[in-house]
């Protein structure tokens, strides 16, 4: 039976008593499913199962009305005492609601359709949240909270509208997510399907596009910035010191480092007048004297990819090409980076002045772009607008041409860098042309990490790993701005929302405690938003709830930062705060990573104690009945980024799993062991000790090589 109105249509399978729906795009003429054969059952309140195929009739029936069409299908004559069963679809303008009526419990499973690459960028999300946390997840993660699949490709949401007896996770065996919605004991429930189109392109007034990775970076870069670090006193050879400590130190953690030589190549001071014979194609002879090229290619000896400053609108001193050619120029003012701006509604400066200056960044070899300056760019083009070659067209859409002709003399496979950081504005006219975007200012010092990371941070976290990655900017760790308690709360912060990481250190002043604090987030986790909504900060504390999502297992980790000189003492609800499921008495062991101690097993409330400007960071697993991971110490994620594999043997009472781990490193996996059970021994390739502490197994494996380590723990049952 076939059913259709307007976008919405129905097809029930009276045979098979399944039904599938789809949706017909606006503008478009074939429809989409979004759900596939959804099956019926029914279950009596005395437990008793029913199969819809020992009903003797099956009706269906249609009702027009103004506003809405709807399809009833009736079973009826079933085995002795066998209520009737009714299903109502009602097709509207803007939804498709599905009730169920019949004096017994109505099961109804079937797969959620949505999204090409379900398991990659179809998301869990919830819609027009309000609260002041941020909700993170790594993979195909979906919480109780949750009314809504995303998916980044197209820019469509599905949102459901249901009772807490709809349930929807990922199956990892058929690749896509599914649902399991039951009618309750109140004989009938209505659970709809809405479906929004360009969803953020809409609701946020941006340009719209999925995120496109064909740059290589799969997830966040890791890298070294010379601006924090050192600052003026940049020069070839501490850049090259310092490529050298990053290549030995962190080489092992990360699959790709960037080495970015920042804006002093070409200023040694803030005036913005320049230097005689320095200028965007000029570095500075005192600072490299063997030229940028040099400098590229000592960088990517060291297995590095160099990245380079630029800011392509405007130059301390008038280079060569606007010599040859003063109409380029728009204004002579000098600002903190340069003094000589360009036109960009020009056609000469977008089709030969903005390609010449890509191309030479390309001939230099660097592989990725970091582009400056758009924010005194945008003030420059309004004041002087009635100036432009072309004054029909708005200062964003010249802007936005320029980035365009850079994009198309680069090509797609260049990460290209937008450093933004004041303004929707500046920071979204040209998003869809970036690979990621600088979302604040500079964050030296504390207040500065709050003001123009932290809360940025919750302002355009839901475009991260959606359409760009966001950039919170640099890591800046060392004891001039930090305690150890603080450097911890940045790497914390970073590590629980897939930020890129770019050190702002020196590296050869940088403490081992901080060094080590760093690669507990490399590489950076493959994380995007659960919320789709732009938020504020809380006053006093910062709650990210990180859901990680794999093949062999779900869990959370918390990441609770104390803002404040105080302590923090603070009780958490599990299933109201961290939308972890409590019903039923599921209970969590809860493990804190940077103190490597357990906690405790809980049920809904969770007591915190945070010492001032720290964060603790809880690894929050549900309960099995067998020995499980807790946690391991490679990572932040406790097993997002380490763990390939986990399965528990019921017959051989064995805990088997894959683990990433780094040659001469200690990787230790963490296992709560039940009542019941009792730790025999360890199996592993490479040197293994183990000590058990009550209802604690602490299991340290010291690899004798980077790469994934085989490992079996073996119980036997008491």
């Amino acid at each position: 039976m076939y059913f259709n109105f307007k976008n919405y249509s129905v097809n029930y399978d009276e045979n098979a008593h399944a039904f599938s729906c789809a949706y017909t795009p606006d503008g478009q003429t074939e429809e989409q499913p979004f759900i596939k054969k959804a099956s019926v059952s029914v279950r009596s309140y005395q437990g008793e199962l029913i199969s819809p195929n020992d009903y003797k009739q099956v009706e269906s029936k249609q009702q027009c009305n103004p506003g809405s069409h709807v399809l009833s299908i009736i079973y009826s004559d079933g085995p002795k005492g066998a209520p009737a069963l009714e299903l109502h679809f009602t097709l509207d303008s803007a939804s498709l609601h599905i009730r169920t009526f019949a004096r017994a419990i109505v099961h109804i499973d079937g797969m959620l359709q949505w999204g090409d690459e379900p398991v990659n960028s179809t998301f869990g999300i919830r819609l027009n949240a309000e609260d002041h946390n941020l909700r993170t997840a790594c993979g195909p993660a979906f919480s109780i909270h949750d009314n809504a699949l995303f998916d980044r490709l197209s820019d469509k949401a599905l949102e459901f509208k249901a009772s807490d007896k709809f349930k929807v996770r990922y199956d990892w065996n058929t690749g896509g997510y599914r649902f399991h919605f039951e009618n309750g004991i109140d004989h009938g429930r209505v659970f709809s399907f809405k479906i929004h189109e360009d969803y953020c392109k809409r609701k946020f007034n941006i340009p719209y596009a999925p995120i496109d990775k064909r740059h290589g970076f799969n997830t966040p870069p890791v890298g070294w910035m010379t601006w924090y670090s050192v600052q003026f006193k940049a020069n070839e050879q501490i850049v090259l010191e310092n490529a050298r400590l990053l290549s030995a130190t962190f080489g092992k953690y990360a699959e790709k480092l960037c080495l970015w030589v920042d804006w002093e190549w070409n200023h040694k001071a803030f005036d913005g007048l320049g230097q005689e014979g320095v200028d965007t194609f000029t570095p500075r002879k005192e600072a490299y004297p063997n030229g940028l090229a040099h400098v590229a290619e000592e960088i990517e000896k060291l297995g590095l990819i160099p990245v380079l400053w630029i800011g392509a609108t405007n130059d301390g001193q008038q280079n060569h090409l606007l010599k040859q050619h003063p109409e380029w120029l728009l204004a002579h003012k000098p600002e903190w980076c340069g003094q000589w701006w360009i036109d960009p509604s020009h056609p000469g400066v977008v089709e030969e002045y903005i390609p010449a200056i890509f191309n030479q960044i390309m001939k230099w070899g660097f592989k990725a772009i970091k582009w400056d300056c758009f924010p005194a760019t945008f003030t420059i083009c309004d004041a002087f607008h009635s100036k432009f070659y072309n004054p029909a067209i708005s200062s964003d859409t010249a802007i936005r041409n320029v980035v365009k002709a850079a994009r198309q003399t680069v090509g797609s496979d260049i990460y290209m860098l937008s450093c933004s950081g004041n303004t929707e504005r500046d920071i979204t006219f040209a998003m869809d042309q970036f690979s990621a975007a600088r979302i604040g200012g500079d964050i030296f010092g504390w207040s500065d990490f709050i003001a123009n990371s932290i809360e940025r941070v919750f302002r355009f976290y839901p475009w991260h790993n959606v359409v760009f990655y966001a950039d919170g900017d640099n890591l800046v760790l060392r004891s001039e701005f930090n305690t150890p308690a603080q450097a911890r709360s940045r790497v914390s912060f970073y590590g629980l929302t897939g930020l890129p990481v770019t050190i702002g250190d020196n590296l050869p002043e940088l403490d081992e405690a901080r060094i080590d604090m760093l690669r507990r987030i490399m590489p950076v986790a493959d994380i995007h938003p659960m919320d789709l909504q732009q938020k504020s900060y809380g006053d006093g504390y910062v709650l990210i709830n990180l859901a990680v999502c794999k093949e062999f297992g779900d869990w959370n980790v918390a990441g609770i930062m104390n803002t404040n000189d105080e302590v923090l003492e603070l009780k958490l609800s599990l299933e109201s705060d961290l939308h972890i499921d409590t019903r039923n008495g599921l209970c969590y062991a809860v493990y804190d990573f940077w103190k490597g101690e357990f906690m405790g097993v809980y049920g809904d409330a969770l007591q915190v104690s945070i010492a001032p400007m720290d964060t603790a960071v809880l690894r929050i697993t549900p309960l099995t009945a067998h020995p499980q991971v807790i946690s391991t110490s490679r990572h932040i994620t406790q097993g997002g980024c380490d763990l390939n594999a986990l399965s528990w043997d019921a017959a051989s009472n064995s805990l088997s799993g894959s683990s990433k781990c780094v040659e001469g490193e200690v990787y230790r996996l963490t296992i709560y062991i039940p009542e019941g059970y009792e730790f025999v021994n360890a199996d592993c390739a490479d040197k293994a000790a183990a000590a058990v502490d009550g209802c604690i197994l602490k299991v340290d494996i010291n690899s004798a090589s980077s790469g994934d380590i085989v490992w079996k723990l073996n119980f036997k049952l008491k």
